[in-house]
């Protein structure tokens, strides 16, 4: 083989126990390299698939020792998704099987796997797109659901049993009072014919 520190060979063997894979060079000769360790970011996991290719560095010590750096993009293998503010992760062999995506465009973090998918977070804590203030908690839509309404100021609980209700009617406020702020309560003016402690304190020094 060619004495090249940085080439692209195709996975010839995988070796998921140990972390290792071993490639050709499909371009230069017909050789298998020896298991090369595959590179870990922040003790990540995920194993390339046999005949995919990847891109190894081999060390300066010898051609026979290298470390696998991992996949990139190329006319075989396309990203799912692209754009400027698009972050994804694929979790599984091929696209769209399994993958955790965040574009900017629309500020939804959704997720995918072979069973469920995709769903946006805010699809999985029950909140309805249309209504960022409302949070439901039944099987059906508007069965037992918490809302805040801006335009009233008001917020509403709903269940099958008490049925809607406002949180001012719960506190049994008036509609008067409802919106309003609490009047703060002044602290309590000191007695004239009461001295603090330290006065006191003080007083009795001098007399004694």
């Amino acid at each position: 083989m060619a004495e090249r520190l940085i080439r692209i060979g195709r996975v010839s063997t995988v070796d998921y126990e140990n972390g290792m894979v071993s490639v050709t060079y499909p371009t230069l000769d017909a050789d298998t390299t020896d298991k090369f360790p595959v590179f870990s970011m922040a003790d990540e996991y995920k194993m390339p698939v046999v005949g995919e290719d990847v891109l190894v560095l081999h060390l300066p010590t010898g051609q026979s020792a290298g470390v696998i750096l991992g996949k990139m993009w190329n006319t075989k293998n396309m990203p799912r998704k692209s754009g400027e503010h698009v972050y994804s992760h694929e979790f599984g062999d091929g696209p769209d099987e399994a993958y955790m995506e965040y574009d900017a465009a629309d500020g939804d973090l959704k997720f995918k796997d072979k069973n469920i998918g995709p769903v946006t977070l805010a699809e999985l804590l029950g909140l309805n797109e249309t209504d960022p203030h409302r949070r439901e908690f039944g099987d059906e839509p508007g069965e037992a659901y918490i809302e805040y309404r801006p335009d009233e100021g008001r917020m509403y609980f709903k269940d099958k049993r008490a049925g809607l209700v406002s949180l001012s009617r719960i506190l049994g406020l008036s509609p008067e009072d409802e919106l309003k702020d609490p009047e703060p309560v002044p602290d309590p003016a000191p007695d004239p014919g009461q001295g603090t402690d330290t006065d006191q304190g003080q007083i009795g020094g001098l007399h004694g």
